[in-house]
């Protein structure tokens, strides 16, 4: 989840908006929305390097949103792939009408894991929808 410049959660927000806020959140380095790829990698990452052989599966491990990381969701301290809100990626669908794919798992619902793909408009703002950005180091 991203933190705005006062801190709190970033939700609310569409993927056109989050694609824009991720390139630009930084200025010593480039940045970006999070693609798919790096979410996959991510998560293989958690599974090879702690106890949680199938993090991929996660569902939420709390059920109400925090604005900041939650303690009880951070393996490896990468932090709410499973919990808090759903975040836009890059990564596009073939749905008409769902273009945009959101990942994750959020405090709103059981029903959605870390590896999972959910499809929406990119004019979607919600509560439990927020995003990850990618720093090019």
């Amino acid at each position: 989840n991203s933190p705005n410049k006062e801190g709190k959660l970033w939700n609310y927000i569409t993927q056109i908006n989050a694609a824009t806020a991720s390139r630009n959140l930084y200025s010593t380095v480039n940045s970006d929305l999070i693609n798919s790829y790096a979410w996959d990698t991510a998560i293989t990452f958690i599974q090879k390097c702690t106890d949680k052989t199938n993090y991929a599966n996660q569902n939420s491990l709390n059920t109400s949103l925090s604005q900041t990381g939650t303690t009880n969701d951070n393996p490896c301290n990468i932090f709410d792939m499973a919990s808090n809100v759903l975040e836009w990626t890059t990564e596009t669908s073939s749905l008409s009408g769902y273009p945009s794919v959101f990942r994750g798992g959020d405090c709103e619902s059981s029903g959605f894991c870390t590896s999972g793909r959910n499809y929406n408009a990119t004019s979607l703002s919600i509560n439990d929808l927020g995003f990850r950005p990618l720093l090019y180091l």
